[in-house]
């Protein structure tokens, strides 16, 4: 009985581009031994389909010949498998390689530490005979008040409310003239009122000073706010160009309390 031929495509190594073989098992595994035959390009279960289509068609089955197969499918599969074992030890030598590598690097920082150990120690001991004043507290209304604005910005609404008219009495002028000419507003009375206005809605700055009806009520209006700001009852935004005050919370009594006449 002859030897069976077996067809595999694209297994032959050439110089141009990788050709298909046709020949006996005996010759495969010669092209493997010389590096002709790339082993991973070639399939065991092909070449079996192969040998019992070949059996199939012979309609007898030789001994010598079966077992001759085996044989050299046997060497296939151990080539193919010492070549995938390979690959899997490849993979454990790199890790093993970046591993020393890891440990080089972290020796080398080591070093580099031990290095600036003493001058990180002089430090440390000049550092303990210095004394740094501790930090200020902070007081919870201060924490929650949040001004954006210069000082300067209040003198200015004040000032264009001083520029436009000198005085807002209701009334005809024979009726002004015979009104009190200066009346003195109290902090805590104005701030009472501003907190009033403020817990309906946040109104602008420019609408208190209108509210004033004379230089001393709107003189009290700017030093409520300020007072109240202080204090963190009262935020101030700017909204198109206006600034607007919200009252932020709190027990109104209590304020007025804490305001020094």
């Amino acid at each position: 009985m002859e030897n069976p031929t077996f067809h595999l495509e694209g297994v032959v190594k050439s110089r141009d581009e990788v050709q298909d073989f046709e020949g006996p098992l005996s010759l495969i595994l010669m092209l493997l031994q010389k590096n002709k035959i790339e082993i991973r390009d070639i399939s065991i279960s092909e070449i079996l389909d192969q040998y019992l289509a070949y059996l199939e068609e012979m309609e007898r089955m030789d001994l010598e010949i079966a077992s001759e197969f085996v044989q050299m499918a046997a060497y296939l599969l151990y080539i193919k498998t010492r070549t995938l074992l390979a690959v899997e030890e490849e993979v454990t030598e790199l890790e093993q390689l970046m591993s020393s590598l890891e440990k080089l690097r972290a020796k080398d920082m080591r070093e580099a530490i031990k290095q600036v150990l003493p001058e990180l120690s002089a430090q440390s001991e000049r550092g303990m005979l210095l004394w740094t004043r501790p930090q200020e507290p902070v007081s919870p209304a201060a924490k929650v008040y949040d001004y954006r604005h210069e000082g300067a910005d209040l003198l200015r609404a004040l000032y264009a409310v001083f520029s436009r008219s000198e005085a807002k009495l209701p009334g005809p002028p024979e009726l002004n003239a015979l009104a009190p000419k200066r009346i003195v507003y109290g902090v805590r009375d104005k701030s009472r009122e501003i907190l009033r206005i403020l817990g309906r809605a946040p109104t602008s700055l420019r609408a208190l000073y209108d509210m004033g009806r004379s230089r001393s009520e709107v003189v009290a209006t700017f030093l409520s706010v300020l007072e109240l700001c202080s204090m963190g009852s009262v935020l101030i935004t700017e909204q198109e160009g206006e600034l607007m005050l919200s009252f932020t919370g709190g027990d109104t009594e209590s304020i007025i309390e804490a305001i020094e006449e």
